[in-house]
């Protein structure tokens, strides 16, 4: 996950860490792990980055070299536990394989599938990967994969 492009947009913008800190409601220490990969940023402060830099998800984490903004601009997470749900039935996988290929355990990836619990950034990260899909397309900020 270091082709993230927090560092480049940032600089780009002419904007210190804590400028974007501030922007974000973080300290400045918070975004400065999220910037190294120290820590994994949270799925709505890492849309508020993206929708702030006017830019996809897919661009912002280096999945595409496309700047665009998708379709919408809130992540949507009832549509996220039905797309991993789609996503696995279109690749005739049981949620074991998938598990098994991803290192998540199979009772957490089940609650990912039913909506009980949210996955991590970093998750999110490996199951686009995985499914080789978009990560705007998975939480619901577009509707092309």
């Amino acid at each position: 996950m270091s082709n993230f492009r927090f560092i480049k947009l940032r600089e780009d913008n002419d904007l210190t860490q804590q400028e974007i800190a501030n922007k974000l409601g973080v300290l400045r220490n918070t975004y400065s792990k999220w910037e190294n990969n120290i820590n994994d940023i949270p799925l709505d402060i890492l849309n508020k980055l993206a929708n702030f830099y006017n830019c996809s998800l897919d661009y912002l984490l280096g999945l595409s070299n496309k700047s665009t903004i998708k379709e919408r601009k809130d992540i949507n997470l009832e549509l996220l536990s039905k797309r991993l749900l789609e996503l696995r039935k279109e690749h005739k996988l049981t949620q074991e394989e998938v598990s098994k290929e991803t290192n998540f355990h199979q009772r957490t990836y089940a609650h990912y599938e039913n909506g009980s619990r949210i996955p991590t950034t970093f998750k999110l990260y490996k199951l686009v990967i995985f499914y080789k899909t978009s990560f705007d397309y998975l939480v619901g900020k577009s509707d092309i994969k």
